[in-house]
This record gives structure tokens, C-alpha cells and sequence, in this order.
């Protein structure tokens, strides 16, 4: 399983993030936890996560109003290429 943790600008306040591939599950994930309480938002809370693609994470991500990661092909943060290389190698 791939883990890659970065922190997430919202307006209000920092918040992490996990995202990765989860080889075992052959899917993606992503959760954004504020500092101490319950994730704002697990791929474990939508009703199908094995159908979640990095698209969806983008929007989610959006939706948090966190704008300093990015999952956009092409993007040069370059996550998005890493997060399918880890697909790729199932990691």
C-alpha cells in the first residue's frame, strides 16, 4: 500500500491527508482528518469506494476547499503520476 501524506490548506485551517493506492483492495484512497477530531471525509464513507477514481478525489478535495494539492494529470506537483505508478506497480 502506498501512503502519501501532505497537509491540506482549507479556509479553515490545516487539515491531513492520506491518499494512496491500497493494493489488497486494488483502489484508491483518500482521508482528510482535522487535527484531532473524525475525518471530515474517508473513501470508506462513499457507498461504492472500489469505483473511486483520482477525478473524484480532485472534487472532494474541492469540495474542502483544498486548493494546494492537486490530482490533475499533468499537474506539476506531478502526484497525480506518482499515485498511478504506484497503481501500476502495487505498491
Amino acid at each position: 500500500m502506498s501512503q502519501h501524506r501532505l497537509t491540506g490548506l482549507t479556509p479553515g485551517g490545516k487539515v491531513d491527508v492520506l491518499l494512496g493506492w491500497d493494493s489488497p483492495m486494488s483502489w484508491f484512497f483518500l482521508v482528510i482528518e482535522p487535527e484531532s477530531d473524525e475525518p471530515l471525509y474517508s473513501n470508506l464513507y462513499e457507498q461504492h469506494p472500489e469505483s473511486l477514481d483520482l477525478a473524484h478525489f480532485q472534487k472532494v478535495l474541492e469540495r474542502f476547499g483544498i486548493k494546494n494539492i492537486n490530482l490533475s494529470p499533468g499537474h506539476e506537483s506531478g502526484l497525480y503520476e506518482r499515485l498511478q505508478s504506484d497503481r501500476v506497480a502495487n505498491k
